[in-house]
């Protein structure tokens, strides 16, 4: 401990990050054997600890008798199976939890309700990504920590709980856009009126927008919901990313945003990686043009390599020279390292 305890907090929130790889659990099961060393570690690598005790399964929160207090959360999702107990374990603790998923859900398998205020207080991310019935009561004079922000139009929750919820929250600058999970015939033509008033309020606020969605619009395949119209609204964007992109549809949402970018994310769609060639990649590159980009920093290009076509790959280095050329790094899927780009 003497050790560890004294790495640079980035190096060591990188090691953690490893660790607590979300697609196998043994590891991050394994770290919880190190809360029974944790209070040798010393701000900031306690606080960093806590970043990897996940709460997400049954044998996590049943593993012990008393498994909660005093232990501060990754994760806790509220699923059909074991959320009203989650929940109940939850708000019966005080838990503090940094992320809660409300996930597949129906209304009756949960009641907010019963989520106690000093639990949300605490909660940095929401995914709603499910229904529920009842909501936590949030005085009109409380502030929350609320920082980011998961909605889908089709699990919107109430407008009255989502107004008090953004009231509450003026460090909540982050917000995902979830729309390509839902069959079509369910897609709403647009955000209901109900909503408008308070999604102009967190349009406002919002500094980072990430929009899971194919953004164009064509007559065979109308945008049911106006993308372009809230990234319009956002008039304090900083980072945008768009999942599912095309250069058209790139191109198209970069003419709504009304703020100078500093980083840009795209994941290029599959279709479009399939077919596109050095022709398809010097549309890419052209999107640099845009007025948005202007004092771009970084452009981070996520692309499956598996669905990619040979000239799409080929010409990547031509799109990375292109960015360095307007002084914009070129990044990869890759969280920290940028030289193995091809």
């Amino acid at each position: 401990m003497a050790v560890i305890q004294d790495l640079p907090p980035e190096l060591l929130y990188r090691v953690l990050d490893i660790l607590s790889d979300i697609y196998d659990h043994s590891p991050a099961t394994d770290l919880l054997n190190t809360s029974l060393v944790a209070r040798a570690w010393r701000c900031p690598s306690q606080e960093l600890l806590l970043y990897v005790l996940p709460f997400e399964r049954r044998d996590s929160y049943e593993s012990s008798p008393r498994p909660l207090p005093g232990r501060p959360l990754l994760e806790a999702e509220l699923d059909p199976y074991d959320g009203w107990h989650l929940l109940e374990l939850l708000s019966g603790a005080g838990a503090t939890v940094r992320s809660l998923n409300i996930f597949t859900t129906d209304s009756e398998d949960l009641d907010l309700g019963a989520l106690n205020f000093a639990t949300l207080a605490g909660i940095h991310t929401l995914y709603i990504m499910g229904r529920f019935e009842g909501q936590p009561p949030i005085p009109s004079n409380a502030t929350i920590k609320l920082k980011e922000l998961f909605l889908e139009p089709g699990y919107l929750p109430p407008p009255d709980f989502l107004e008090s919820l953004v009231r509450a929250a003026p460090f909540l600058t982050r917000l995902q856009l979830h729309l390509e999970m839902m069959p079509e015939e369910e897609f709403p033509e647009d955000f209901p009126e109900d909503y408008t008033a308070v999604l102009q309020t967190l349009a406002l606020q919002l500094r980072h927008l990430r929009i899971h969605a194919d953004a164009t619009s064509t007559p065979t395949r109308p945008r049911t919901v106006d993308l372009h119209g809230f990234v319009a609204s956002c008039t304090s964007l900083r980072s945008l990313e768009l999942y599912h992109a095309t250069p058209v549809s790139i191109k198209a949402t970069l003419d709504a945003v009304r703020s100078p970018l500093v980083l840009l994310a795209t994941e290029l769609d599959v279709k479009w990686s399939e077919v596109a060639d050095e022709e398809g990649m010097a549309e890419l590159v052209d999107v640099l043009k845009q007025p948005a980009l202007r004092q771009l920093k970084r452009w981070r290009l996520v692309r499956f390599s598996g669905y990619c076509s040979s000239g799409l790959r080929g010409a990547i280095p031509q799109w990375a020279n292109a960015c360095r050329a307007c002084g914009v790094e070129p990044r990869n899927h890759l969280r920290f390292f940028t030289d193995d780009l091809p």
